[in-house]
């Protein structure tokens, strides 16, 4: 075993959520939309088609008060969710690709099938669509409902918006009921979007990012780099958490992986894993949204307040409260651990093929109960 001390480091196809901030910050959020090629290999996804343009502009859209930001993952650009009567709660979900995104028959027949509906034929498609003017455009806005065998009645209310160069998918997915009385609201979503001013530079403004920055391979004997924005979380403009690190002691079977600008640690498991190690500053939206994150990362359905212990273990070490949230028996399988410390939040977090997290994890857990302040 050997003791590792972390230098600091500085910090709709388908559709889309950030959430408002803890504090319900009703502050315009602008979204600079990251080329492909900024985005991890494995969490790509959608057309294949080339990156961006440099110059093409951002959007920006005001969120309902009610509806809670949560980090975005992936493809989102932002993610949001809105809760109901005895814990229900509707996804909300901004999604960016380059291209067209599919003509308006694939788009309304993909979020059909989501439902177990039937596709539909294109001349079935001028009764299941409208089209509304928008200042960024023309918005093309369905109002899906239908049946699943694990939730029952459930609906969607989708929009796409096409640009140029890409287009913006934005979706509202959850209980029919809770939908229904969210959708005044999502039409003001919608009205809200318009295209972010851009400054003298040519980088679109932001007034305020709410977003969690996005990980930047860097090499080894690189610099720190600043955090760039990229996925949702609370009111304050993020970055990586600097200063002082917490320290822990790793397994002598983990290797010790390249540095990047968002990890405080990186290793390799036996078996294709792996853990990394991030922090962040403030509660990064708390521990239900985090654990939630998680399990839509793991394809599991949320959990409520009242649920949330069945799938965390909580317990102290080293003077430090964890929390460990267990979503390995998901079809992506993740196990993950919230250390609040100095301000902020660390996250430690394994993933990989089933097998090798699944025999990771014992010794995870006890590399978790080594982490200590310095």
């Amino acid at each position: 075993m050997t003791l590792k001390r972390l230098p600091a480091a500085p910090a709709l196809v388908i559709a889309a959520a950030c959430i408002v901030s803890a504090c319900r910050d009703r502050d315009i959020t602008s979204y600079r939309i990251p080329k492909e090629a900024d985005l991890p290999a494995t969490q790509a996804a959608g057309p294949a088609e080339g990156p961006a343009p440099s110059a093409a502009p951002a959007l920006q859209w005001t969120a309902p008060a009610d509806w809670k930001a949560q980090p975005a993952t992936g493809m989102r650009q932002a993610s949001y969710l809105v809760y109901g009567a005895a814990g229900a709660s509707a996804d909300i979900s901004v999604v960016s690709f380059p291209g067209s995104g599919g003509d308006d028959l694939a788009n309304i027949n993909r979020w059909r099938n989501q439902l177990k509906l039937p596709a539909v034929a294109a001349t079935d498609l001028p009764g299941l669509i409208q089209q509304v003017s928008n200042p960024a455009g023309t918005l093309v806005i369905a109002d899906i409902s239908g049946n699943t065998p694990e939730k029952g009645a459930a609906r969607i209310l989708g929009a796409w918006l096409r640009q140029p160069d890409r287009v913006y998918f934005f979706k509202m997915m959850g209980p029919a009921d809770l939908v229904g009385s969210q959708k005044e609201a999502f039409m003001a979503f919608l009205q809200s979007v318009n295209l972010a001013a851009r400054p003298a530079g040519g980088a679109p403004a932001s007034a305020n990012t709410n977003d969690l920055p996005r990980e930047a391979p860097a090499p080894p004997t690189a610099a720190p780099a600043p955090a760039a924005p990229g996925a949702g979380m609370n009111s304050m403009p993020v970055q990586a958490e600097s200063g002082a690190s917490l320290l822990w002691t790793t397994p002598g079977t983990w290797t010790s992986k390249p540095a990047s600008a968002m990890r405080k640690g990186s290793y390799a498991v036996e078996g294709g894993a792996e853990v990394a190690i991030t922090a962040f500053p403030g509660d990064v939206g708390g521990i239900l949204a985090n654990v939630n994150r998680w399990r839509g990362q793991a394809g599991l359905d949320p959990v409520d307040d009242s649920g949330l212990g069945s799938v965390t273990t909580a317990f102290d070490a080293n003077g430090l409260h964890i929390v460990v949230a267990d979503a390995s028996m998901g079809s992506r399988p993740i196990v993950a651990a919230i250390v609040p410390w100095n301000g902020g939040t660390w996250f430690f977090k394994l993933t990989g093929p089933t097998d090798a997290v699944t025999r990771a994890k014992p010794a995870f857990i006890e590399f978790i109960k080594t982490v200590r302040a310095p």
